[in-house]
């Protein structure tokens, strides 16, 4: 279900993950993302918040910045799946972030050790203009 305007995005350095806490609270947080399929991937470090969220509600949004003008919104919601897997093994991953890893003071293998999990939000639904 990745829309076209999912994939013309696909680019973009930074996306928007907004889990829901045990209060029913909307929880966003920055992440790095690729597109795999249909399917964005992202990862985490263990133990978070997101994840313990995520758990417990897997219902998700996912969105991009806007432009400068406030437009080009799009949303995504969907449902997240936590999986096994390594960020270096995730296709495109490397090659859009690993030149970033080094300003946050990690190697492609450190960022995998750090961030060991992965997480796939199956889109179900998307809205923008």
């Amino acid at each position: 279900m990745a829309t076209p305007q999912l994939t013309d995005r696909a680019g973009e350095k930074i996306a928007w993950l907004t889990t829901v806490t045990p209060k029913g609270r909307p929880a966003p947080r920055p992440v790095w993302f690729v597109l795999e399929g249909d399917d964005i991937v992202l990862f985490s470090e263990p133990g978070t918040a997101k994840l313990r969220h995520i758990e417990a509600n897997p219902e998700v949004s996912f969105h991009l910045n806007s432009d400068p003008g406030g437009g080009s919104i799009l949303v995504v919601t969907g449902t997240a799946h936590v999986e096994e897997g390594k960020a270096s093994e995730a296709p495109g991953y490397l090659d859009k972030y690993g030149p970033h890893y080094a300003a946050i003071g990690l190697t492609a293998d450190g960022f995998d050790a750090k961030y060991s999990v992965r997480i796939r939000v199956v889109p179900e639904r998307t809205w923008g203009f």
